[in-house]
């Protein structure tokens, strides 16, 4: 009996191992499966939100002209949000897990609708790209994406909600078999005890990992938000936000019948700090000059940043046009004052000033666009007028800009329509008296307004950027014709051209030349190219290496204007320069001035020195032909010594230099 028991017993023992060991086998399988069957849905449902949410902030911060951002950043997380979708539909594997395919229909028809919004909302971020001008914020596609998106976030989180309530159902289901086989062992409730905890242990996971995309989803649209209205680089409102404060501005001046004063600020020579300095320098100098537009303004003045090196204040809630005009001119100087102020950082120091345009509403403009139009003209005015100024708006200057407007679309089918010409201005050798060569310089036959001078059209050319094309051509003309007078057995001299710094950037300048010469068959110290010394200072570095080239192809280069730049005489050295051109500033004033009589002397001996030859520019008067002559300049031309002419009456004049006594022409061209 005892035995009997003490077998029951065992047996029961047993039996009772074997079952817990059973129900302890069965409830881990059934456990592993479950999560096995959820864990990767769940994963794949939120990697399809965050997929597809990170591809949207970064298409939006793409659109606000974050230029570090890729595009194809964007298709790669659409493509694996829906790689995700479909992967719980026909199964899939990864790195992560292996998806199973879904068979619950409702299920599974939610996802094939999370997968259509997904496909609908990148052919319209690819439609947004495509055509980014026409997708600004606020337009109709844009606000149709918007709600694309939503639509698309609003499917998935129907399918994670649905998801999140089959696991509900299936864990209630486990707990309550677990609690009826917790009556046969204790260690099978144990058992079920754990298998509990980790299942809830990885919702918990999942809980917070949903809660930290969140968390980051948000402070992504605050990001995004934040820079489609602010300046990340001065921390000022962009250009966005400024005109909606205009028009705000606007709106409330019609009601209360009170003055805006809109100025546009402009700094002047501001690349120079780019190029001498780097684009880091030229950052930080924009910081600094924010912060003084802050300093120069009340605490509600509007101050915004346009773009690169403009500005604008917006003045706002003024009683009258007197005042206006008053809070106007004493803002502007405030602002002058402070960007003339040295700005020094990293222990460099930069030199700058301002240029500014002033609008007032209502008499300048009532809407927005016409009130920074009109106070973009004036800027360009105080800029062309002398930089470091500030100018109202004016009708005369609207006509200049509607003159120069029309000046520049005629002067872009000059070229194309044989408009221009070349006049060439004679060089005459001081110690003979002889034709040394000649300056070519460039006329337009303007079809309705006549043969039209440089500074009518040249300024035009440089700020449109036509000035490369104008150079291209006066260089291929000038050396054409230059060809037809040594075939006819002419001695012409020595050619000048002038090059803009312009086509001197260009990387194909040597090529372009060196086709002309070989073309036209130019010998060596025939062609000289006249800088002026802005251009040669740009680059440096850049600057010798084209120099040495074009030094070895024969070409002479002349310093033009010589003493009117920023450069020091030290400079000189730098650079292989056959000619120094003095400008005619330093010689119109020399009978009275000696303080120019001086710098000229000292011109020329520096020259000297340096085995440089000396050409003084606009002699208009015997006296002043007599004081170069005598301080030792070898070369001189000007309306004295004779007007640019065109190529048939400069022909003339070389024929006339075969008579060895023919010598310098009097001021009566007698």
């Amino acid at each position: 009996m005892n035995a009997f028991k003490s077998n029951y017993l065992l047996a029961g023992f047993l039996l009772v191992m074997l079952l817990s060991l059973a129900v302890t086998v069965f409830l881990v399988y059934t456990g592993e499966r479950m999560a096995s069957r959820h864990s990767p849905l769940i994963d794949a449902a939120m990697e399809i939100k965050i997929n597809a949410t990170l591809g949207h902030l970064w298409f939006e911060e793409i659109l606000s002209g974050d230029s570090n951002e890729d595009i194809a950043n964007v298709w790669s997380y659409l493509e694996l949000a829906d790689w995700y979708a479909s992967a719980m539909l026909t199964g899939g594997e990864n790195e992560e897990g292996v998806y199973r395919p879904l068979k619950d229909p409702a299920l599974r028809t939610q996802i094939e609708s999370v997968r259509t919004a997904l496909r609908e909302f990148e052919t319209i971020a690819r439609e947004r790209y495509a055509n980014l001008q026409g997708s600004a914020p606020g337009s109709k596609i844009d606000q149709e994406f918007d709600m694309v998106f939503a639509d698309f976030m609003e499917d998935a989180d129907q399918v994670e909600t649905h998801l999140h309530a089959r696991i509900r159902n299936d864990l209630h289901d486990f707990r309550r078999t677990a609690i009826l086989m917790i009556a046969l062992s204790f260690g099978i409730s144990l058992m079920t005890a754990y298998i509990l905890g980790r299942l809830e242990r990885q919702r918990q996971r999942h809980v917070i990992a949903i809660e930290q995309a969140n968390t980051e989803i948000r402070q992504a649209q605050a990001k995004l938000n934040y820079l489609a209205h602010f300046d990340g680089l001065t921390e000022l409102p962009n250009r966005t936000l400024f005109l909606d404060r205009l028009e705000q501005a606007l709106a409330h001046a019609k009601r209360k019948t009170v003055f805006v004063v809109l100025l546009v600020i402009d700094l002047d020579k501001f690349k120079s700090v780019n190029d001498r300095l780097g684009h880091g320098a030229g950052d930080q100098v924009l910081r600094l000059a924010a912060q003084r537009l802050r300093k120069s303004v009340r605490s509600d003045d509007s101050v915004a940043r346009l773009g690169g090196d403009e500005f604008t204040v917006i003045l706002s809630d003024i009683d009258d046009q007197e005042n206006a005009m008053a809070a106007a001119t004493a803002v502007s100087k405030t602002i002058l004052k402070e960007l003339s102020t040295p700005f020094g950082f990293n222990g460099n120091t930069a030199f700058l000033s301002a240029s500014i345009g002033i609008a007032i509403h209502p008499q300048d403009g009532l809407e927005a666009d016409e009130l920074l139009l009109n106070a973009d003209h004036a800027m360009f005015e105080a800029k062309a007028t002398g930089k470091g100024i500030f100018r109202f708006h004016s009708k005369e200057i609207n006509e200049r800009v509607k003159r120069q407007l029309r000046i520049e679309n005629d002067l872009r089918t000059a070229i194309e329509q044989d408009q221009l010409c070349i006049h060439y201005q004679p060089q005459w050798d001081m110690a003979n008296g002889k034709l040394a060569g000649m300056e070519a310089l460039v006329r337009w036959r303007h079809p309705k307004e006549g043969l039209l001078q440089p500074g009518a059209f040249i300024p035009i050319a440089e700020t449109s950027g036509l000035i490369d094309k104008i150079d291209i051509w006066v260089l291929e003309a000038a050396c054409r014709q230059y060809r037809r007078w040594r075939d006819e057995g002419l001695k012409p001299g020595k050619l000048a051209v002038n090059i803009s710094a312009m086509l001197f950037r260009r990387k194909d300048l040597v090529r372009i030349i060196s086709a002309n010469i070989a073309e036209y068959l130019i010998a060596e110290g025939e062609l000289e190219l006249e800088l002026t010394e802005s251009a040669l200072l740009e680059d440096s570095a850049h600057t010798r290496e084209l120099l040495e080239q074009l030094r070895r192809l024969g070409i002479q280069l002349a310093i033009d204007d010589f003493g009117t730049g920023y450069s020091s005489m030290a400079y000189l050295r730098s650079f292989p320069a056959k000619t120094l051109k003095i400008d005619q500033s330093f010689i119109k004033d020399i009978h009275i001035d000696k303080t120019a009589d001086a710098i000229l002397r000292s011109m020329v001996e520096l020259a000297k020195s340096m085995h440089m030859d000396v050409v003084a520019e606009g002699i208009e008067t015997a006296q002043q032909e007599t004081f170069v002559r005598a301080v030792g300049c070898q070369y001189a031309q000007g309306y004295l010594l004779g007007r640019p002419i065109p190529a048939d009456e400069l022909r003339t004049l070389m024929i006339s230099q075969a008579d060895e006594n023919v010598r310098l022409l009097p001021p009566n061209g007698s």
